[in-house]
This record gives structure tokens, C-alpha cells and sequence, in this order.
């Protein structure tokens, strides 16, 4: 433990030291993790799936604040859906209309943990996502989170619709529409998932704000066991298909390393 501590502090007297070219090159990469992971998602226009558009867009995010970088990664995304249709395009505006109106007001300095948690999904490894939001965001990266793991399963149902698109007549466009409408809003496991994370991020961060010592180790701790119980209790109590634990425990443990 002494050894893992040793190591951090080196790391953050290293960034702290070099700040000026640190966070902007760490900004950059983040960036460019999360336009690539945008392009996997909602990889449908050309234009955007080009390596040097990529990379001049996290060049721009380098040079600009969190919250500005997040509302280009959702101009990003808005285009995308442009190339599917029209009222794909509506829909994701009207989404995004909802998320900026929400966490633009309350939570703008949490607005990384929303591009977070989709990345997280494309790797299997979204149930890390607690952990490091208690630790980044505490109870305020909730809500960021909620909307994150929405985003997800916003990607999976415009990737259904543009399936349906490709051979749908003007009647079956409307049905998909609401299929996609669908997808999110009565989507259990998205419930059950958004759930799971609120409940561990909460207890984990009650923990965190207790007065006793080392109770930021112990909030670590407790978020990444509070994911693993509260995933298949939620499950159970929705009924939701069964997760797999495995994942789960995996990106819980993941996470507590982080932390």
C-alpha cells in the first residue's frame, strides 16, 4: 500500500511540477480517446471518421475547458446522426436539449463523467464508473452518470434504427422513431444500471463524508463492494436479465485501483 501511495504522490508532484504542459497534452488524450470512442459509437458520417478530423477536434479540446469539449463531443454525435435521417437527428437534439438544460446549470464540472461512462461500456468495463466518480465528482456525479449510461443505450437504438432505415418505407420510419423513443425510455436494464450506480456512488460517498480517519480509503473501498451488491439486487428486483458478474466485478476491482 505504502508502495502504491509513493507512487501517486510522485505522479501528482510530477503533474503539478510540468502543469502548463501536462494538462493540456492529458486533455488531449482524453479527447482523442473520446472522439474515437464516438466514432465506434456513432460512427456514421464519413467526414468524422477521418483520422486527421479526429485529431485536430482533441487538438481544439486541448486548448478549451471540460464543459466546452463535452458540447463538441455532442456536435459530434448530433452530425452523426444526421447521416442516418432527419428525425434520428431530431431525436438526438431533443435529447441533448435535455441533458446540457440539466447538468449545464447544476453539474458543469461533472460534465466529463457523461463521455466517461459510454467509454467505459466499450470496453466492459462501465461498472468502474462508481468508484471513479465518487472520487472525481462525489454525489454530484450522479446525475452525469445517469445521463452516460443513457447515451449508451441511446447509441444502441440509433444503431437498431439506422439498420431499419437502410430498407424502411415512410410508414415503418415512424415506427422506427418510436422504436428508438422506445429503447430508452422503457428500457428496464438501462433503469436497472442507472439504478445500481446511484445507489453505490450514495453509500459510497456517505462513507466518504463520515468523520473518522481514512474514511476516503474506506469510501473507495466501499463504492466498488456497494457496485458488486447492488447490480444483481436491482436486477432481481426489476427483472432485468441477469448480469454478468464477472464484468462486474472486474470493473468494481478496476476501479478501487484507480482509486
Amino acid at each position: 500500500m505504502s508502495e502504491l501511495l509513493t507512487i501517486r504522490d510522485r505522479i501528482r508532484d510530477f503533474l503539478r511540477k510540468f502543469d502548463e504542459i501536462t494538462t493540456p497534452l492529458l486533455r488531449f488524450i482524453a479527447a482523442l480517446v473520446m472522439f474515437n470512442s464516438i466514432n465506434t459509437l456513432f460512427g456514421y458520417s464519413d467526414l468524422f471518421d477521418k483520422g486527421m478530423v479526429t485529431f485536430l477536434l482533441a487538438l481544439i479540446s486541448a486548448l478549451v475547458s471540460g464543459p466546452v469539449v463535452v458540447f463538441i463531443g455532442g456536435v459530434v454525435v448530433l452530425m452523426n446522426t444526421f447521416s442516418i435521417s432527419t428525425e434520428v437527428a431530431l431525436v438526438t437534439l431533443v435529447l441533448f436539449i435535455c441533458i446540457y438544460g440539466t447538468y449545464m446549470r447544476m453539474f458543469m464540472n461533472c460534465g466529463w463523467v457523461l463521455a466517461l461512462v459510454p467509454i467505459l461500456y466499450l470496453y466492459n468495463l462501465e461498472f468502474a464508473a462508481p468508484v471513479i466518480v465518487v472520487i472525481f465528482a462525489g454525489f454530484a456525479g450522479i446525475v452525469p452518470a445517469a445521463f452516460g449510461v443513457l447515451l449508451y443505450y441511446f447509441s444502441l437504438g440509433v444503431k437498431d434504427v439506422e439498420g431499419i432505415l437502410a430498407t424502411a418505407t415512410d410508414e415503418t420510419q415512424f415506427n422506427a422513431m418510436s422504436y428508438i423513443i422506445d429503447n430508452v425510455i422503457k428500457n428496464k436494464e438501462l433503469l436497472g444500471v442507472v439504478a445500481a450506480m446511484g445507489a453505490a456512488i450514495a453509500i459510497g460517498y456517505i462513507v466518504y463524508m463520515l468523520p473518522v480517519d481514512y474514511s476516503w480509503y474506506i469510501g473507495i473501498g466501499v463504492t466498488g463492494l456497494a457496485t458488486i451488491i447492488c447490480v444483481p439486487i436491482v436486477s432481481s428486483v426489476l427483472g432485468t436479465p441477469s448480469v454478468a458478474m464477472g464484468g462486474v466485478i472486474l470493473g468494481a476491482m478496476l476501479g478501487i485501483l484507480i482509486g
